[in-house]
């Protein structure tokens, strides 16, 4: 079954790649092009219609592996039906409440076909939450054709997810896996940055409702854990974005229906990633998401219990630091204020030790019982009880030993050496509280050493590691949003380390650093702040000349007099600009005017 598959991928793939430009030439010729719009991503007009290459790819691919019966008829429905909403609407603009209903229309038709997923014990309940899950996912892979290669990859993902999933058994949906899968991944031979040609909602329709109807199939197949798992982790991506970008949207009072620039993607460039790196962040994202619904096949409910929170902290860490990001006129909560909104909303945006005391609950919560998984694999249900009788103990001792501390009074983004070491201090000094509260309360019977073990290094990397990433994220996206002259900083010390930052920090300079000169040889070729020594003033003139550098600072005060007349005649002859840090602490005492 898996060489089929792989015949049904190949063959899908083959006809994407010969269909597309043929399709893109119909395009150009009937008009049917997107072209720039204040609220869209693209900067030129580019051809649509790329869903019906997909879709012939598609079709191609599952014939090599016919269906028969009610799944062939559900398949049709979910897929056809929504492919031509969106080819309509490629060509004529429906009105989104036309398009909404030609939706849910489709999916009632699909659950009434293709039945529902046993999710509850009621029937009916059931086949609401599958229409839901069927229009929610469609329109979800449609907001997420936001930037070249973004939707077309996420389904691809998502595709090989469903793929596997149905790999081992003798069911169709594998081929219709694959040849999703291979349509995807032939499209993106156009899509990928530069698109040449965009896939319309025709494409984006087709795919959302064709990974929808295989994402519940799959979750039907293997019991509850799975039926969560598999719908939700293969599609995380699509559920994380539509849910942030509606949530920015109705708190900042904008239509949740408009199109925008406020998307995922969107606020990582407006970091300062690439499109390409923005792109590939989210495919990383959508792959460990596909990767842990597999393993919820295989590991069982208490393995998934330690990867899958890890990967829903890491995208709620990532929505704090992207609603940090300006896309609108204005800070996207500020029309909160002096609104009906409910106040606890209101303090837990302005007011972030609140959501540091809420993060760190769940962080500790979610070590603790990490370690008794850990500790006692499939045996952790013998433990419930122990859990359930000492989490309230854990958490209070753990949350007052941060507060003691002072965790609670650092800032995330200026976290450094020192910080650690305060957290440090309190996470170990918490572990020891919950250790002394069960010995005085319970003797510390029935609990094991071991956890605690295990639960001190996992808060140990979790909470001062959420703190980390928000200056990770930003460093990462700072050092590819650098623009300005080339610079290279005389002295790789205390004084260049401070010059580097202010620079970074402060884009108004318009100087972009790109590496030291150092007179000590011995920190000639290391790297400095992720930066490198380049020599010593006797290489200046080279590297000057090989770097392209415009601008040298001068970071020293220790700069002896025949060096920097040395340094003055290199950067002259090169015709480089000179210039110094100066630092210095005034006294106001004598020019601030008293009261009388």
């Amino acid at each position: 079954m898996i060489d089929r598959s792989l015949t049904a991928a190949l063959v899908a793939a083959a006809v994407v790649i010969v269909v597309t430009p043929l399709v893109k030439r119909l395009a150009l010729r009937a008009n049917l092009v997107a072209r720039p719009k204040i609220d869209r991503w693209h900067t030129r007009t580019v051809p649509m219609l790329g869903g019906v290459a997909i879709f012939a790819g598609v079709a191609a691919g599952w014939l090599t592996f016919p269906a028969e019966g009610r799944l062939l008829l559900a398949v049709v429905v979910a897929a056809g039906g929504m492919f031509g909403i969106g080819l309509i609407d490629d060509i004529v603009k429906l009105k989104p409440s036309t398009k909404l209903l030609g939706q849910i229309v489709v999916s009632c038709l699909v659950v009434l076909i293709g039945g529902a997923p046993a999710w509850t014990a009621w029937g009916a309940l059931n086949a609401l939450l599958a229409i839901l899950w069927v229009v929610s996912i469609t329109n979800a892979l449609n907001l997420l054709d936001n930037m070249d290669g973004l939707c077309a990859g996420v389904a691809a993902i998502a595709s090989i997810g469903c793929w596997v999933e149905f790999a081992g058994g003798p069911s169709p949906l594998a081929g219709l896996a694959a040849a999703l899968f291979g349509a995807t991944a032939g499209f993106l031979v156009y899509n990928f940055r530069p698109a040449s040609i965009f896939m319309g909602d025709a494409g984006s329709l087709f795919l959302g409702a064709t990974l929808a109807f295989l994402s519940l199939a799959g979750g039907s197949r293997s019991g509850i854990a799975s039926a969560l798992a598999v719908p939700v982790f293969l599609l995380l991506i699509p559920i994380f974005d539509t849910a942030f970008v509606t949530l920015s949207r109705i708190l900042s009072t904008r239509s949740a229906s408009q199109g925008g620039r406020d998307h995922t993607s969107h606020r990582l460039v407006a970091m300062g990633f690439s499109e390409t790196q923005a792109v590939l962040f989210l495919w990383m994202l959508a792959a460990a998401g596909a990767a842990i619904a597999i393993l919820s096949r295989y590991v069982g409910s208490f393995g998934t219990v330690l990867i899958a929170p890890l990967l829903l902290i890491v995208l709620t860490l990532l929505g704090i630091q992207l609603a940090r990001v300006g896309v609108y006129d204005g800070d996207d909560f500020s029309l909160l204020v002096g609104k009906p909104y409910t106040p606890l909303l209101v303090d837990v945006t302005y007011r972030r030790r609140l959501f540091e005391v809420l993060l760190d609950l769940i962080l500790v919560t979610f070590s603790y019982v990490a370690a008794y998984v850990i500790r006692f694999d499939q045996d952790t249900r013998l433990y419930v009880g122990l859990i359930q009788q000492s989490l309230p103990i854990i958490i209070a001792c753990q949350l007052s030993a941060l507060y003691v501390v002072g965790v609670y009074q650092g800032t995330w983004r200026y976290v450094g050496v020192g910080d650690l070491t305060t957290y440090a201090k309190g996470i170990v000094a918490g572990v020891l509280a919950s250790v002394m509260a069960l010995v005085l309360l319970y003797r510390f019977d029935g609990y094991s050493r071991g956890v605690f073990v295990v639960d001190l290094m996992l808060v140990g990397l979790l909470v001062p590691g959420s703190r980390l990433s928000f200056r990770l994220l930003g460093d990462a996206a700072g050092r590819r949003r650098q623009t300005g002259r080339p610079t290279l900083v005389y002295g790789a010390g205390d004084g260049g380390a401070l010059l580097v930052g202010e620079l970074r920090n402060n884009p108004r300079h318009g100087l972009s650093p790109i590496g030291f000169i150092d007179d000590d040889p011995s920190r000639h070729r290391k790297r400095m702040l992720r930066l490198p020594v380049l020599g010593g003033l006797k290489d200046l003139a080279t590297v000057i000349g090989h770097e392209g550098v415009e601008v040298v600072v001068i970071s020293t005060t220790k700069l002896p007099a025949e060096r920097r007349i040395t340094l003055e005649q290199i950067c002259h002859t090169s015709g480089t600009r000179l210039m110094e840090l100066r630092f210095a602490i005034q006294d106001l005492g004598e020019t601030v005017r008293r009261p009388e």
